[in-house]
C-alpha cells in the first residue's frame, strides 16, 4: 500500500480531504500525518474564514483520533530535520516526516517547495494531487469507486449522489481524475 504524506495545502478544501481519508479507511493509501501537520490545517481554515477555532480543533481531533497510527511524534522526526534544505523551512517538518516514515510520494501543490534532490535519495516522489490520483485509480479503479460510492452515501447535508460528489471533488482541483472516475462510474464495466 502507498505511504503518502499529504501536504497541508491538499488537505484544503474539505472534499480533497475527505478523499484522502476515504482511501485510507479503505486500505488503498496509507497516510503520513503529524500534529504540526494538522495544527497547519487548522490555523488556515480559521485564517480562511472557512471554519470556527472550536469546529476546526473538533475536525483535527478526529482526524487524530481516527487516524492515530498515521500520526508520526515529532520526537521521532526531529533528527530528521538536520541537514535537511529547502526553499520554505515551514516545509522541512513535512519533508522530515515523509522520510522517517518511509513516505512513497509527498502530495503537493507547491512541488518547488520539495525539492526532489532532497526527498528523491530518500525514494520520495513529488507530485500534484490530479496525477497522483489518476495513478492510483488506474491501479484501482473498483476500489475507488467503491470508496466514492461509500462516501456519497454517507452525505446527509445535503444528502449527494456519487456523481455529485465526483462534481465535488473535481471543483477541488483535480479535474482528470474526476473525469476519468466520473466514466467509470457511468460505465464500471469501461
Amino acid at each position: 500500500m502507498p505511504r503518502v504524506l499529504p501536504d497541508t495545502n491538499v488537505l484544503f478544501p474539505f472534499s480533497l480531504m475527505d478523499l484522502l481519508l476515504a482511501l485510507a479507511e479503505d486500505s488503498l493509501i496509507d497516510l503520513v500525518l503529524t500534529d504540526r501537520l494538522l495544527g497547519e490545517w487548522e490555523r488556515v481554515i480559521v485564517r480562511e474564514h472557512h471554519r470556527t477555532p472550536e469546529a476546526a480543533k473538533k475536525i483535527a481531533d478526529l482526524i487524530r483520533t481516527g487516524f492515530a497510527t498515521s500520526l508520526v511524534p515529532e520526537y521521532a522526526y526531529q533528527q530528521e530535520m538536520t541537514g535537511l534544505d529547502g526553499p520554505d523551512p515551514d516545509d522541512l517538518h513535512h519533508m522530515a516526516a515523509a522520510i522517517h516514515a518511509r513516505a512513497d510520494t509527498v502530495i503537493t501543490w507547491n512541488i518547488a517547495d520539495f525539492p526532489a534532490t532532497t526527498l528523491a535519495p530518500h525514494g520520495i516522489a513529488v507530485t500534484p494531487p490530479d496525477p497522483y490520483l489518476c495513478t492510483l485509480l488506474e491501479r484501482y479503479p473498483d476500489q475507488i469507486l467503491r470508496t466514492v460510492t461509500r462516501m456519497a452515501a454517507e452525505k446527509k447535508r445535503p444528502p449527494m449522489t456519487t456523481l455529485d460528489l465526483i462534481a465535488k471533488i473535481e471543483h477541488a482541483g483535480v479535474p482528470t481524475f474526476a473525469g476519468r472516475l466520473r466514466r467509470l462510474a457511468a460505465d464500471p464495466a469501461a
